[in-house]
């Protein structure tokens, strides 16, 4: 038996289920994206079908500076699997552009460097 559920931190409480916002799909039809992968919009979201949801038009809006997917599911208060969905649904339309950097080790001292700049900058 669980407890009552917390609220969410900010925002009204969502409506839909986020499978329903994949329409049931746990993957992309790419390759999984890197949580560190840069997203940047190439339209505003006028140009995208008219059947598209809220979520991948809201995507393209938060892409006008470039951001990466882990700050996208944050912002959005979406799962990070749903974001590397609808990031690769916007992206194999050519809606957005994903830059992948190089993979590198969790030893490597740049990517740590990167890491510890990105937390101080909060």
């Amino acid at each position: 038996m669980t407890g009552p559920r917390e609220p969410r931190a900010s925002g009204p409480p969502r409506l839909v289920r986020p499978y329903v916002v994949t329409g049931g799909r746990t993957a992309a039809a790419g390759p999984t994206l890197a949580l560190d992968a840069t997203v940047r919009a190439l339209t505003d979201g006028h140009e995208l079908d008219l059947t598209t949801g809220p979520e991948p038009r809201r995507i393209v809006q938060l892409c006008a500076v470039p951001v990466s997917v882990a700050e996208l599911a944050a912002r959005m208060t979406l799962p990070i699997g749903v974001m590397r969905v609808l990031v690769g649904d916007l992206d194999a339309v050519g809606a957005i552009d994903v830059v992948v950097s190089p993979t590198e080790t969790a030893t490597d001292t740049r990517l740590l460097e990167r890491l510890l700049d990105g937390i101080r900058a909060l």
